[in-house]
């Protein structure tokens, strides 16, 4: 299977479990790729060389991947970046005697996970552009797609798919139009004057709308790969 079909069937298949189809493929795809790391991986001097030049992770997908286990695996990684961190405070010490020098700061690093991450997000949104050409997939992504805000920015791009655009902005909009009646419904029952009405689909609209518009918390190794 293309890679292009296979993205298309993995966002189909995030579809069906409601939410935001890209943070659902995404952290999959982060799972995936932290369990070959591990077992694949950690002995590769190029690999270990760019993590040690990143830093080594950032604090999610540190956290991320210590859940998953493996402790030898981890005693390799980091006794690798603690001797490559000395070996740059000793020479940053030694120049300092001579002049200002400092240690290479957060920003200048890149998590090794954040940068695979970033390029996985391109795939994708490019992958549910193309995707909407199809008229089967646009129906299903009408019945059951919403995209979180962040992810909505990005595939939002009337200039070079006017199409596509229109359509999400239309999926979009319908679907933050039917949240934030249910919120203002949360908002009228919550009033002392109608506490005897029964909750509805309402109940839950203050976690949907969070959600909705920073993505949701999902842990990679919570998802199954």
């Amino acid at each position: 299977m293309k890679a292009k079909d296979v993205i298309v069937y993995n966002l189909e298949l995030a579809l069906e479990d409601g939410g935001c189809p890209l943070c659902h493929c995404l952290a999959k795809a982060t799972k995936r790729y932290l369990a070959n790391f591990l077992y694949e991986s950690v002995n590769d001097p190029r690999i270990r060389d760019q993590l040690r030049a990143a830093g080594g992770f950032c604090r999610e997908h540190a956290w991320v991947l210590q859940r998953m286990g493996d402790p030898l695996a981890h005693s390799i990684i980091y006794a690798d970046l603690i001797d490559a961190f000395c070996a740059e405070l000793d020479q940053t010490a030694g120049v300092k005697r001579g002049g200002p020098s400092r240690l290479a700061v957060d920003q200048e690093r890149v998590c090794a996970v954040c940068r695979e991450e970033a390029a996985m997000e391109d795939r994708y949104v490019d992958g549910l552009l193309g995707a909407l050409r199809s008229g089967a997939f646009r129906e299903k992504y009408r019945q059951t797609g919403c995209l979180c805000l962040p992810h909505f920015r990005k595939a939002y791009e009337p200039v070079r798919h006017k199409e596509a655009g229109a359509f999400l902005a239309e999926v979009q909009t319908a679907y933050l139009s039917r949240l934030s009646s249910e919120l203002k419904e949360f908002i009228r029952k919550s009033d002392y004057r109608y506490a005897h009405e029964l909750p509805g689909p309402e109940r839950d609209a203050w976690i949907r709308a969070v959600r909705l518009w920073v993505g949701p918390w999902v842990s990679p190794q919570d998802v199954e790969a």
